[in-house]
């Protein structure tokens, strides 16, 4: 059961001690030994640093704490010694998971970083935690520091656990999944047999798609959290989105002869999403994404009302995203009709949030007044990904007829 191996556990832990008592007998009575305790009582970071090393060794703070223990130190330099213990064992589980996932290693990273911050926190009032540890002298002065000093990270950490795990994000970004630098739907093979090439085409478009589906995701989740982690992943995607948009239309250029006039046609109309989705991208990643560094770099905030209106875009954007994947794959008639009235919604609300942005700014909402630009200009991005994406309808409306130069027509 737990608490017999729990037990089992403490036992071993007092025999260790009592060998390791034994053991470094003759090495606490050397002369030697003496002279150089001393050396390290008068230079504590030295100290601090033997300790650590000593700790990382062994890769385990314990054991290092328990080799204290068993010197006659005075009490300042033990609690040091134990302090450097504390820190030296943080760092073999950094080591071994360097190799492991982006989750593992932030949580041995951070674990570091507190113990590291703790450690050179406490170290210039070791001799005064020494003193307030003498009264218990229950199991020994480096058994209880080491333990006090763990109960007090654990405590003043705890409050501030959010913030940290955001700065070891950024240290550690989500990784991207390997990268093939081949495209998936895209064979060569299948390039003198036009139906073929075009279907593969436009799967790869829909991959396109994807991508650009999470980009404008992640760039929303950084938006609403106020963190810049997420858009580490929105970089990588519009470099793929790039190259797979340049792939496809180096593809179809060289679609085989037998292709008739229905599939030049199909294959103009791939080529349009993709440049469509590619500038997307563009916008997303130079234009929101940047927007959302500036807000988060300068510590700005929207007024509630602001903020309401940017996220209710955003959702409609990555709607009219969804509506054109489906449109391009299937060519639903009314679903493009769908999306044309959802491009003139997008179009009146972004202009009733910018007038009503206005208004916010004659009454003297500071916060409005703070963030006017930036409002106005997600507002004109999201607009112009609204645009794009609008655009994938237009061939379906116009060989139905339901398109005049500009307008859909009524019916």
């Amino acid at each position: 059961s737990g608490s017999g191996r729990a037990l089992i556990g403490l036992g071993l832990m007092l025999i260790s001690l009592e060998l390791l008592d034994q053991g470094t007998a003759p090495l606490r009575e050397a002369p030697q030994m003496s002279a150089f305790l001393g050396m390290l009582d008068a230079a504590w970071p030295v100290a601090l640093i033997f300790a650590a090393g000593i700790a990382a060794v062994c890769s385990s703070s314990l054991a290092a704490v328990l080799l204290v223990l068993s010197l006659d130190v005075p009490a300042a330099l033990a609690v040091v010694l134990v302090l450097g213990a504390n820190i030296g064992g943080a760092i073999p589980p950094v080591l071994v998971t360097q190799r492991a996932g982006v989750a593992a290693r932030r949580l041995t990273v951070g674990n570091l970083i507190v113990r590291g911050a703790g450690c050179l926190a406490v170290l210039p009032f070791a001799g005064s935690a020494a003193e307030a540890l003498a009264p218990l002298h229950v199991t020994g002065l480096a058994v209880e520091a080491h333990l006090a000093f763990n109960l007090a990270v654990a405590a003043v950490i705890w409050p501030f656990a959010g913030g940290l795990s955001r700065i070891v994000a950024l240290m550690l970004p989500d990784e991207a999944p390997s990268e093939d630098p081949s495209p998936r739907w895209l064979d060569d093979a299948a390039l003198e047999t036009p139906p073929l090439a075009l279907a593969g085409a436009s799967r790869q478009a829909l991959a396109i798609g994807d991508d650009v589906a999470r980009m404008l995701e992640q760039t929303r989740l950084a938006f609403r959290k106020n963190d810049l982690a997420p858009l580490a992943e929105v970089t990588k995607l519009e470099d793929r989105v790039d190259l797979r948009q340049q792939q496809v239309k180096t593809y179809l250029s060289r679609l085989g002869r037998d292709a008739d006039e229905d599939d030049r046609r199909r294959s103009i109309t791939i080529l349009d999403y993709v440049i469509n989705l590619e500038h997307v991208g563009d916008i997303i990643e130079k234009g929101l994404a940047a927007g959302v560094r500036k807000k988060v770099g300068l510590g700005l905030r929207f007024s509630d009302a602001g903020y309401q209106e940017l996220d209710a875009m955003f959702l409609m954007t990555e709607e009219t995203l969804g509506i054109a994947q489906t449109i391009f794959m299937t060519r639903d008639r009314n679903l493009a009709r769908q999306m044309m009235e959802q491009k003139v919604e997008i179009r009146n609300f972004e202009r009733q949030s910018a007038q009503r942005h206005l208004i916010r700014l004659r009454e003297g909402h500071s916060q409005s007044r703070e963030t006017s630009s930036l409002h106005l200009d997600f507002l004109r991005d999201l607009k112009r990904i609204n645009a794009h994406l609008g655009a994938v309808a237009h061939p379906i409306l116009d060989e139905e007829g339901l398109l005049t130069e500009s307008r859909l027509r009524g019916g």
